[in-house]
């Protein structure tokens, strides 16, 4: 039955995020001899790559398979992670950026896409909150269990330590990359599926642009991101090193965030019910942005360690909303593109300034932390972040 895609997802998904390391990642690139600058320049090309192939993989998934596109992707995030096993310098970690964008490019819009088709049309966007918070939910226990298991391999961040976290790592991928074959396609009109790649492109750019209430979404989404990788990865961990956190405790602390989560992820559509769909969705998108104020003023191990954990456990709660609100307004034929086509607006603007944000953070984290918030807020006052445009709109 389709609906057995969606076990199947959250299993890949759980393989995908099964990362050993990576809330030590800045600390195994730091011991390695590179800045935070360097490290934030990998993210950027990570973050390029991703903008460049989000709309050339959106459009395969949509001519060729959804299925065979996460499959892809898990391919290609296997193989960036065994290279990191013998990364030794800056050059290695462009080309594992590079497979890491192209995967995360392939898997970004075909993944949400399978899951919203295989989904029954009555209820669908009903149903998409909730599926998609129990896809998120499950598969964030990763993150709960992956830092403590790498934290006791990792111990004292030792270089030599993280490799048999990274090979276990390259395992759990190529579980989900068995997982993906067993995948099924939903029915979706041949006859739409034969359509040239160029005019996918066109009738979703048209969507984009014409449809007010779907441009307003992607506007919240792009300009009001919380940056959860940027934190998690490169800026949170020295963060609270500096303010005596040792190795193994930032484990737990994002072992906690990703269990808070997984719960928030889960009953975000409760959210909503209480507070309606304007009220959510404003309270979703500040609250990071209040929160990276609040982690800025912070100091000594506890308060930024239980902050962290709040923000990491609450940045994409808006997440199954907001994939049900764009999913409702774009149609079958193209919506791997669409949401592709979104996801690569996202990651142009993250390219862009995240390196603003590593300088800075070069100078002060704290200060970082307080401009990331800033952007957070006034992006959010300006889109009028209380105010769900009318379908009619």
């Amino acid at each position: 039955m389709l609906s057995g895609n969606i076990n199947k997802i959250i299993l890949i998904n759980f393989c995908q995020r099964f990362h050993l390391y990576i809330h030590a990642y800045a600390l195994l690139l730091l011991a390695r001899g590179l800045t935070l600058v360097q490290i934030s320049l990998i993210e950027s090309i990570l973050i390029g790559t991703i903008f460049l192939m989000e709309v050339p993989t959106g459009i395969l998934a949509d001519r060729v398979g959804r299925k065979w596109s996460i499959f892809a992707a898990t391919i290609l995030l296997a193989s960036a992670e065994f290279l990191f096993i013998f990364a030794r310098d800056f050059s290695w970690y462009i080309v594992i950026a590079l497979l890491t964008g192209v995967g995360f490019a392939f898997a970004s819009g075909a993944l949400e896409a399978l899951v919203y088709d295989s989904l029954p049309e009555k209820g669908r966007e009903d149903s998409m909150k909730r599926v998609m918070g129990r896809i998120n939910s499950i598969s964030l226990l990763a993150l709960v269990i992956a830092p403590i298991i790498g934290g006791l391999i990792i111990g004292d961040a030792s270089v030599e330590n993280f490799i048999p976290a990274i090979a276990l790592t390259v395992v759990a991928l190529l579980v989900g990359m068995l997982v993906c074959l067993t995948l099924r396609e939903p029915a979706i009109d041949t006859s739409e599926k034969k359509e040239s790649s160029a005019a996918l492109l066109r009738s979703g750019l048209s969507l984009l642009f014409n449809d007010r209430r779907l441009r307003w979404l992607v506007l919240l989404v792009v300009f009001t991101s919380p940056f959860a990788e940027a934190l998690a990865v490169t800026l949170a961990p020295p963060y609270l090193t500096q303010n005596g956190v040792s190795p193994f405790a930032i484990g737990l602390v994002f072992s906690a965030g990703s269990l808070l989560a997984a719960l928030t992820q889960h009953y975000a559509y409760k959210v909503e019910e209480w507070l309606g769909p304007g009220r959510a969705i404003a309270l979703l998108i500040l609250l990071p942005g209040l929160l990276y104020w609040i982690l800025a003023a912070a100091a000594g191990p506890i308060a930024p360690a239980l902050i962290v954990i709040l923000m990491y456990g609450t940045h994409n709660m808006k997440a199954p909303l907001f994939s049900a609100y764009q999913n409702a307004l774009i149609e079958s034929k193209n919506r791997a593109t669409v949401l592709s086509l979104i996801n690569m607006f996202l990651s142009l603007f993250v390219a862009l300034v995240a390196p603003v944000y590593a300088a800075l953070a070069q100078q002060s984290l704290a200060l970082a932390f307080v401009v990331m918030g800033a952007v957070i807020v006034v992006a959010a006052l300006l889109l009028r972040v209380h105010r769900l445009p009318a379908a009619s709109d």
